[in-house]
């Protein structure tokens, strides 16, 4: 499952927010983007792309260790990908940074958006605040004109802080941190927009309950869509806003398998995908196809020998699964693009 940056302290403008984003019609599939660890521990991912038949695999991000590239997400017009980057020795040794960047499909024209100051970063070495900013989970409003992503408080050592959802400009100006209602004991995560830009779901912990809300863009109307017994996280919309993707089990308990769900924006019609049991297989985070038709994930154990995940695709009902990357290490974080 994805990995949590430690939370640290961060400086966050408050600002007013401009009104929903414009439609975003249905579009034509598009390439799979997905991360790819590359050594056995997870400290080192560069991010790839695929035809969705597992065909073109290429890889698009080159970094030395340890740095890994992920949670890409395709930019509404295809032509940009943003992701989140995590480098372990990012704010000096034992330091790590976690900024936000942005690529070329073809792995061209790397942008740093969302990054700290020299000598500063998300967490150091004995989980002490690097007085920088955790970020991780990017992703595009639907005009292409902002960006939603996790960020990650920690006022001090002693106080543990808690996850919020942050937006700024494409450019990485005007960050704005929506409210959270009560104001403490609350974590945020992977937030998602809707298709018409006006509302966000995403991922809220309180104490060990984990559960799926969606929210106004303003961070105003929270509504909880799924219930706590489930653990859901990281939701993605379907492109005509009407079914939002989850994954449940989010970092529970290791012999419960972790299945893919669905639910309507409004809470009501709940739809099992997936039905693993058991604690050997665990469906990762999902995404819709652009036409709506197929959901992309990841899912563990995959076809190498050491049970690593590869991505597969399947029916937006959970049938005609089948395995994309077919690859002897760790695949997922899948993001499925336009074409």
């Amino acid at each position: 499952m994805r990995r949590t940056a430690v939370i640290v302290l961060c400086l966050v403008t408050l600002g007013a927010l401009a009104g929903g984003a414009p439609a975003t019609a249905p579009g034509v599939n598009g390439k799979l983007a997905f991360r790819r660890f590359l050594n056995p521990q997870h400290t080192w991912a560069a991010l790839f792309t695929a035809n969705p038949d597992g065909t073109a695999v290429r890889r698009i991000t080159y970094e030395r260790r340890p740095i890994s590239d992920v949670e890409p997400d395709w930019s509404p017009d295809g032509k940009r990908i943003v992701f989140q980057r995590i480098d372990l020795g990012g704010c000096g040794s034992g330091c790590e940074t976690d900024e936000i960047d942005a690529v070329s499909p073809d792995g061209s024209h790397l942008t740093r958006i969302a990054y700290d100051p020299p000598g500063k970063g998300c967490i150091t070495t004995g989980s002490r605040p690097a007085g920088g900013i955790c970020r991780s989970v990017p992703t595009w409003s639907p005009d292409g004109k902002r960006i939603a992503f996790q960020c990650q408080v920690q006022p001090s050592r002693s106080d543990p802080g808690y996850s919020r959802v942050c937006l700024m400009n494409a450019d990485g100006a005007g960050i704005t941190e929506l409210p959270q209602t009560p104001p403490r004991g609350l974590s945020d995560t992977a937030p998602a927009w809707s298709p018409d830009g006006k509302r966000i779901a995403f991922g809220r912990g309180v104490g060990d309950q984990q559960a799926v809300f969606v929210m106004d863009a303003d961070g105003g109307d929270v509504h909880q869509l799924t219930p706590w017994v489930l653990r859901g996280g990281q939701p993605d919309w379907s492109p005509d806003g009407k079914r939002i993707v989850f994954y449940s089990n989010r970092d529970g308990a290791t012999d419960v398998s972790a299945n893919l769900f669905t639910v309507s924006p409004d809470g009501s019609d709940l739809r099992q995908l997936t039905h693993a049991h058991g604690g050997r297989v665990q469906h990762l985070s999902a995404s819709y196809s652009p036409d709506g038709k197929w959901i992309a994930f990841g899912r563990t154990p995959g076809t190498g020998a050491a049970g690593n995940a590869d991505v597969y695709v399947m029916r937006s009902d959970g049938t005609h699964v089948r395995d994309v990357t077919r690859s002897a290490i760790w695949d997922s974080g899948v993001d499925w693009g336009p074409s």
